[in-house]
């Protein structure tokens, strides 16, 4: 019996040049999605050294009140003298978003061993196109991190600040929809309140305080502080119990 071989048959140089063709647009896709996956990682890990600091800091006494979220935290250089004699750690940091928060959760939440976290993020997030959605989305889950991680710990969601530069954005609808879905997600998760400052920083027809901000219409001036401390202070005062925190066992 004779053996039979197929060999395929090519009908012209035309057809090693589809091959070819497509292999290039295969090789060049593949890139794209290795450059895009690059810069993802590149962006979760923009805050690394910032956050590294935090982390290398000594660890506040267990109990304690911790601060936790973007930039409005984190240029609130003077909270533990405002906040004082309550026993705040400021862990803020970067132009932070909810995603970062996620990311960076191991280095900022579990060595503070707090008996209440104060957050404050979302901002960033509008600035980025971010719907209310997926800020909704982010801070639950990190919500349920912390309370997995801090299980009698309180949380204090602050709102999301009206400034001017979010004005000027066109985002305020989307920020107050953001505003909204916190105070529901408060209202429906046992140990969480949310707290709000825009009364303090506008006036009696809703418009900023203008001498409550900065240059760039985002960030607080000390006169800005002080309004926040007068909202947060009495909150935190009635909400934070000091007690040693027993972490869960792993």
């Amino acid at each position: 019996m004779k053996s039979i071989f197929y060999v395929p048959k090519f009908s012209c140089p035309h057809s090693f040049l589809e091959i070819m063709k497509h292999t290039t647009q295969f090789l060049t896709l593949l890139t794209l999605l290795t450059l895009a996956n690059a810069g993802l990682h590149a962006a979760e890990r923009k805050y690394t050294k910032d956050v590294a600091k935090l982390a290398a800091a000594p660890a506040p006494a267990p109990g304690g009140i911790l601060m936790v979220g973007s930039s409005i935290f984190r240029k609130w250089t003077t909270a533990a003298d405002d906040l004082a004699p309550l026993p705040v750690t400021n862990r803020g940091f970067g132009g932070s978003k909810t995603d970062d928060q996620l990311f960076f959760f191991d280095q900022i939440v579990p060595s503070s061993q707090a008996s209440l976290v104060m957050w404050y993020c979302g901002s960033n997030d509008l600035n980025a196109s971010r719907t209310p959605y997926e800020i909704l989305k982010n801070t639950k889950e990190w919500i349920a991190k912390t309370q997995a991680t801090l299980p009698k710990v309180t949380i204090l969601i602050v709102s999301v600040i009206r400034s001017p530069q979010k004005r000027e954005k066109g985002v305020l609808a989307l920020l107050d929809e953001t505003n909204k879905a916190l105070i529901e997600l408060a209202k429906s998760t046992p140990g969480v309140l949310f707290v709000d400052v825009n009364p303090e920083l506008e006036t009696a027809t809703g418009e900023p305080v203008m001498e409550c901000y900065v240059s760039d219409k985002l960030h607080l001036t000390p006169e800005g502080y002080r309004r926040m401390t007068s909202v947060l202070k009495p909150v935190l005062k009635e909400n934070w119990k000091p007690s040693v925190v027993v972490l869960p066992k792993e």
